[in-house]
């Protein structure tokens, strides 16, 4: 059999569709890609298309999320043919498992085995919570309201940091009997279902499915495009929406995601882009979000770059004329709407190679973007001089030996041309920054120090490396509530 990239046959692009490809058959494979990102808001929620097979438990869909540490399973919707009682329901009801990924799989890293790309048996993991829904996704308060879907769901990990070793199959039993409200029992099966299907795993996740991938940004009077993904908020897409102004984020993730590298991979690999379009995010600071996916990589560590460096500057610049209307055409709600973004509140971000290109496109731009959150990049001290009149946060790891020893290096410089620096000798704790909703004392410390009236503030945390950064530095509340403060004058 001929080798098959990743590119070609887009493994992960249906995973914004709700289904993610499983190491089954190529022609499998072929088929999950029919359900492109393009037609990903199309799809919406799974709600059981046709008629019920019979009377029962339907199907299955897992119930993820985007870490830092990547892509992981924290629970099963079981889906029925009517409302459930959620009375009838205990945490024992329902024998769940997650298959793991596929030896030598790493996520965020180039050229990654397939996690799907497995035949182990599925790993036992407790049920925590138990409830019905009118959904296939994770309640935040965990509360039943009507619905003819089960939600099993499992604990999270304090620690997002820690990498994920979920492939997207689950399998799941009914150990016990469930009533309808309507009173019908459906008896406890010994059957075993799996979210493996003829399109690919049946995947929900969270904060992810809402993106529309494979956009193009074009110029025919140059022979260029560049690829991408956008979320678009909740209140563009209700009426009169298109009257409002948006703040702008591009966050630009890594080289792990480019070569054979998919719009999906830029938004499950790590939570670089995905983070910004969690609903309890969105919900603290609403915006357009845009993140490229790239052929190669943007800039090395020769301080060589491509023209996709230009080109998404030229992507965020289309997005500044507020003549967007590039919506999921076949949706009421986003047809034909026409974006509008706020210019004072334009915002760059991005990881290591998304980092570096988030520098180097406020250095040579520095009228467009209101601040950068700067996570483990670099740049040569005399090509990013104009930054010292930009508003930057950049945060770096100790054992970092390239991010933090180069960014040393532009504080001179930066202070020379007139930047306020904030560089504190303190080196913070990582241990703080988890569990994510108690980051007090670290919240006290960072606002702290962007309190001091730097335009700049450059901080370092005790023993993280360069990959560790990108799994953890993210999850900073304060850091990210400090980027949306920012305003061009």
């Amino acid at each position: 059999m001929p080798k098959v990239s990743r590119r070609k046959f887009v493994k992960a692009g249906a995973i914004v569709a709700g289904t993610a490809c499983a190491g089954a058959p190529i022609f499998q494979e072929a088929l999950a890609q029919q359900r492109n990102g393009f037609m990903a808001a199309s799809a919406g929620q799974p709600d059981g298309d046709g008629k019920p097979m019979a009377p029962g438990l339907q199907r299955v869909h897992a119930l993820c999320e985007v870490t830092g540490g990547g892509e992981k399973v924290y629970g099963i919707a079981a889906e029925y043919d009517a409302d459930i009682d959620p009375a009838s329901l205990a945490l024992d009801t329902y024998a769940a498992g997650v298959v793991p990924a596929a030896k030598g799989y790493f996520p965020g890293m180039p050229e990654a085995a397939d996690k799907n790309a497995t035949s182990a048996a599925p790993v036992p993991r407790p049920v925590s919570a138990i409830y019905t829904s009118a959904q296939a996704g994770l309640r935040a308060d965990g509360k039943s309201i009507p619905g003819r879907f089960v939600i099993a769901e499992f604990g999270h990990d304090p620690d997002l940091s820690i990498p994920t070793t979920d492939s997207d199959r689950v399998i799941l039993s009914q150990n016990k009997s469930v009533r309808t409200k309507g009173g019908a029992t459906y008896a406890a099966s010994d059957k075993a279902w799996s979210n493996a299907g003829p399109r690919g795993n049946s995947v929900i996740i969270r904060g992810v499915d809402a993106w529309e991938q494979n956009h193009w940004w074009w110029d025919d009077s140059r022979s260029a495009w560049l690829e991408y993904s956008i979320y678009l908020p909740k209140s563009f897409l209700k009426p009169g929406g298109e009257n409002k102004a948006y703040p702008l984020v591009l966050a630009i993730t890594h080289s792990g995601t480019s070569y054979d590298g998919t719009c999906a991979q830029t938004l499950t690999e790590q939570c670089i882009a995905s983070i910004w379009s969690l609903p309890e995010e969105q919900d603290r600071h609403e915006c357009v979000v845009i993140t490229p996916r790239y052929e190669r990589t943007t800039l090395n560590d020769y301080w060589e770059h491509t023209a996709d460096v230009e080109n998404t500057y030229r992507l965020v610049e289309t997005l500044l004329t507020n003549t967007w209307n590039f919506g999921n055409p076949n949706l009421e709600d986003r047809r034909d709407k026409v974006l509008k973004i706020d210019p004072a509140r334009v915002y760059c971000t991005g990881w290591s190679m998304g980092a570096m290109t988030s520098l180097w496109l406020m250095a040579k731009h520095p009228k467009t973007f209101a601040a950068g959150l700067i996570i483990a990049g670099q740049q040569r001290p005399g090509d990013v001089v104009t930054l010292a009149d930009q508003n930057l946060l950049i945060i770096t790891g100790s054992r970092d030996s390239k991010a933090t020893p180069w960014n040393e290096r532009c504080v001179p410089v930066w202070e020379q041309a007139g930047a306020k620096v904030t560089r504190p000798a303190e080196r913070l704790d990582p241990a703080l920054i988890f569990p994510v909703d108690d980051q007090r004392k670290l919240g006290a410390q960072v606002d702290g120090y962007l309190a001091k009236g730097g335009n700049i503030t450059f901080l370092t945390f005790e023993g993280v490396d360069h990959m560790a950064s990108a799994r953890k530095f993210f999850h900073i509340r304060a850091a990210r509530d400090w980027l949306f403060r920012q305003a061009k004058r």
